[in-house]
């Protein structure tokens, strides 16, 4: 007698495997896979005269239709990524088209990015589009940016996993370099981050990044799993700071983002190691992490 192949059955049957014999994978489809990018945008406008304040009274509205109308990810599963944008405006407007210089800070969650000279155009009624092949001095900002932050989410939940992202970044960066015209300034430096952050140095923080997520997913079902990886994330933070470029303070930013996470887990733990490391990470709390150990 024959079987009949019920590919439905099939699949589940790997995804029932995947789930339980592979936490990560669970982890990943909840948390990973469920990106939905949802922005919201808060202007500063003081700086503009009334004239240009009326031509942007809209504008706000028109960024968050642009970045959450689209999907920017190809994930099937539903969810948000949540991301912050602020941007404040001064006027360089020339007497054909409406300019402006902006400072720009972008963040979600521990992850912040700001650029103070970003130059872009704007007319009042225009409505910016999405095309890979479009290199424009607004939307060139907004996608070099949000696929950045895609990509250091992506990182929390799979070894290298942003890498897709960084790459769109880097791909923008350096045709916006060449082809921005009078808008170009600034690009130069952002293809000099993007090349830091997808090199074999950065690498290094990045793979902490899956450990130490990995690490505090389980930081209530498994505490000594958590641990385990935690406890490994925080000796790779130990060899990174020792390596790690000045201008980039990425270790200093993590451990203020996380010093807490990982004083919860460990405070009833008799790892001196952790502390030991901690203090050597983070000498300015010194005192609280004495005060744990006595």
């Amino acid at each position: 007698m024959k079987l009949k192949y019920n590919s439905s059955l099939l699949y589940s049957l790997i995804f029932i495997l995947l789930i339980n014999y592979f936490p990560i994978f669970k982890y990943g489809v909840n948390n990973l896979y469920a990106q939905k990018v949802r922005v919201t945008v808060e202007l500063q406008l003081d700086a503009l005269p009334d004239e240009k304040r009326e031509k942007l009274i809209n504008f706000k509205q028109v960024l968050e239709d642009y970045f959450n109308n689209f999907q920017w990810t190809q994930d099937e599963f539903q969810g948000e990524l949540p991301i912050g944008l602020k941007m404040m405006l001064q006027d360089i407007s020339v007497n054909y088209e409406d300019r402006y210089k902006t400072q720009f800070i972008i963040s979600s969650s521990d992850i912040q990015y700001a650029d103070k000279r970003c130059r872009m155009a704007y007319q009042k009624g225009e409505i910016p589009m999405h095309s890979e092949n479009n290199w424009d001095s607004l939307t060139s900002l907004l996608d070099f940016f949000t696929n950045i932050i895609i990509a250091e989410e992506m990182d929390k939940f799979g070894n290298l996993l942003g890498t897709p992202y960084y790459e769109k970044a880097k791909v923008i960066a350096e045709q916006a370099k060449f082809g921005m015209g009078h808008f170009i300034d600034g690009w130069d430096l952002r293809v000099e981050m993007i090349d830091y952050l997808l090199a074999e140095k950065y690498k290094k923080f990045r793979e902490m990044k899956d450990f130490y997520f990995y690490g505090l997913y389980f930081a209530n079902e498994d505490p000594t799993k958590a641990k385990k990886y935690i406890k490994e994330a925080v000796s790779m933070l130990e060899k990174i700071k020792n390596e790690e470029d000045p201008k980039y303070t990425r270790v200093e930013k993590f451990i203020n983002a996380h010093y807490m996470e990982i004083v919860d887990l460990f405070k009833k733990s008799n790892d001196r190691d952790v502390y030991e490391k901690l203090m050597n990470l983070d000498p300015d709390r010194e005192e609280i992490y004495q005060d744990i150990l006595e």
